[in-house]
């Protein structure tokens, strides 16, 4: 079990009033359970002892301490290798008793269930479990006012539709009712992103899904339909979608992640010509001006983090979205804030603060102050537990804030430099006496510490020509795994080395070795534009006696302006006599 207590520093610029102060600003991980119960965690004061508590799945953990759980509803530990039963939790009083009751809304396409908090009397044993909803789609459905009557709706899918269920308040616990305001237009059971927030500025909240939104009508009376607006802000579908005046200029712009299950993050500027976007953080460090990356930000969420009146973005690596089908599933379970800052050359920057890089998040995360210091802290909980980043201040001088701040990063798109053309025979199509990379991937002769290494057809690239017209593929290695074979010399004499890997936006850096000993530098495969080759590159390997050549391509890193797969690809081998 990791640290509970292990803190991540991060530095920031606090302006409180008109006086502006130089802060550290760092988040004490405490460790609810390691225990994956829920996608889904939330908080409030369950047991009315006057300190906040915090729902996770079948429990809720008594505060200011987090030691001492309760129980809500009985269930397993879920199977980490497939998904909760629950997905999303809010805390509300929906009976007006005083006490606080735990709604709750599973996996997507299942029912939604108020459990009501039974009082003094009865936290020692499950709650009563109501179904109020059955079914809720979309996985970043909201638990929010959207028709302005100060009570809250469930805004989610159902049946394909987009709409929200209202709840009859004389009888909270019983049957909502879902009212359509779109025609069968969304994904039937699952669906990414979703958001409400006032888009044109009417007073009225919006309906925000991946493609475009929804306006509200004047009169919802007799349930009409909500005109749709059509914006591609996030085609693929991210999370919670907000509604914020990002740049300060009077009207709502929107923020989302781009792909709940890959890369990147986006605020869409709106101006009189439509919506512009402004790519925050993409797929690799370039696309980030601080070298910032990561995927699967399932949730997304906006809160002001360091009191300078300004909203900023928090977010995380929701580990296992996918397990391991996501790109960079294993990249690191971060979590991170993104501080909006107005003015300057660029207009708009959104610096990133690493909060933590253990906890991760799950399809909700949580910004609320639960101790009491005013100060937000950020509640997670997914596949690896459930944990609360509990905030911490500290003021300090200007050097060390400044030591402490995210630098932007160095940017570079010069290629490497490239080998001659290989020697293809254009009756063949074969380099001559090669080893083709395809035909060892299709034998046992090669080995890799991690990752897939398969054939794969070139022919559809017109960036460069392939030996054979393919080349052997090695997908998901990391830094450090190694792929080997092995070549068998035909004499004694000194020969060369030829080889020709394949270079594109998404491949790693390599270093090429030979019986243990490295080969030169190592090969940056990266090329910002293309797919293409290296070229032969040739590497003098000395008198060789006899047996096996051993071959050792070591993934070193990736250039800081690749998509960071860290992907490889080999053409062919070739052994030549010395000149």
């Amino acid at each position: 079990m990791k640290n509970p207590g292990a803190i991540a520093l991060i530095g920031i610029l606090s302006v409180i009033g008109a006086r502006a102060e130089h802060a550290l600003h760092s988040y004490d991980r405490v460790m609810l359970t390691d225990v994956y119960y829920s996608e889904g965690v939330n908080a409030g004061d369950i047991d009315n002892d006057g300190a906040t508590d915090i729902v996770y799945g079948p429990f809720w953990f008594a505060g200011p301490d987090y030691k001492r759980k309760g129980i809500i509803y009985q269930t397993l530990p879920q199977p980490r290798e497939m998904y909760a039963n629950c997905f999303f939790s809010w805390t509300h009083d929906f009976d007006d008793d005083g006490w606080i009751d735990v709604f709750t809304v599973g996996f997507p396409g299942t029912p939604a269930h108020v459990y009501r908090n039974p009082g003094v009397d009865g936290l020692d044993k499950p709650w009563k479990k109501h179904e109020v909803f059955d079914w809720v789609s979309n996985e970043s459905p909201h638990f929010t006012n959207v028709v302005g009557d100060e009570r809250p709706e469930l805004v989610c899918t159902r049946d394909g539709h987009f709409g929200y269920a209202v709840i009859d308040w004389k009888e909270p616990l019983a049957k909502w009712t879902f009212h359509t305001i779109s025609p069968k237009v969304a994904p039937t059971r699952f669906g990414h992103g979703l958001g409400v927030g006032d888009i044109n500025g009417d007073g009225r909240a919006d309906v925000l899904t991946k493609l475009g939104w929804f306006e509200q009508p004047a009169d919802i009376a007799g349930g009409p339909m909500w005109t749709f607006h059509s914006v591609p802000f996030a085609p693929r579908g991210g999370a919670e979608m907000h509604a914020y005046d990002v740049d300060g200029d009077g009207d709502n712009d929107v923020i989302t992640s781009l792909a709940a299950h890959g890369f990147g993050l986006s605020w869409f500027e709106q101006t009189s010509e439509g919506f512009k976007e402004h790519l925050i953080m993409g797929d690799r460090p370039a696309l980030n001006k601080y070298g910032v990356y990561f995927s699967e930000l399932h949730s997304v969420q906006l809160a002001d983090m360091d009191g300078d009146g300004l909203k900023d973005i928090i977010t995380g690596k929701t580990y296992w979205s996918h397990h391991k089908k996501s790109p960079g599933w294993d990249d690191g379970a971060v979590v991170y804030w993104f501080k909006l800052v107005r003015g300057g050359k660029g207009g708009v920057d959104w610096i990133p603060m690493k909060a933590d890089g253990e906890s991760g998040i799950g399809r909700q995360i949580i910004i609320t102050d639960v101790n009491g210091d005013e100060l937000p802290d950020i509640l997670a909980g997914g596949m690896k537990g459930a944990h609360a980043l509990i905030h911490r201040k500290e003021p300090v001088d200007e050097a060390t804030w400044r030591a402490a701040q995210p630098t932007p990063i160095e940017r570079t798109e010069t290629p490497a430099a490239r080998g001659k053309d290989a020697p293809i025979d254009a009756a063949t199509g074969l380099v001559p006496g090669a080893v083709e990379g395809e035909k060892l991937a299709a034998t046992a002769t090669v080995t890799a510490t991690a990752g897939t290494v398969k054939p794969q057809n070139m022919k559809n690239f017109a960036g460069g020509r392939w030996s054979g017209g393919s080349q052997l593929f090695w997908s998901g290695g990391k830094t450090g795994d190694r792929l080997k074979f092995e070549l068998t010399p035909t004499g004694t004499e000194k020969h060369v080395l030829e080889v020709v890997f394949t270079r594109a936006p998404d491949f790693g850096i390599v270093q090429l070795a030979c019986n243990g000993k490295d080969l030169g530098d190592p090969i940056d495969l990266y090329h910002f534009s293309k797919v293409t080759t290296t070229g032969v590159l040739e590497f003098p390997v000395g008198q060789l006696g006899p047996g096996n050549l051993k071959l050792d391509i070591r993934i070193t890193g990736a250039n800081p302006n690749a998509a960071q797969s860290r992907f490889v690809g080999l053409d062919y081998v070739r052994l030549m006599p010395a000149e």
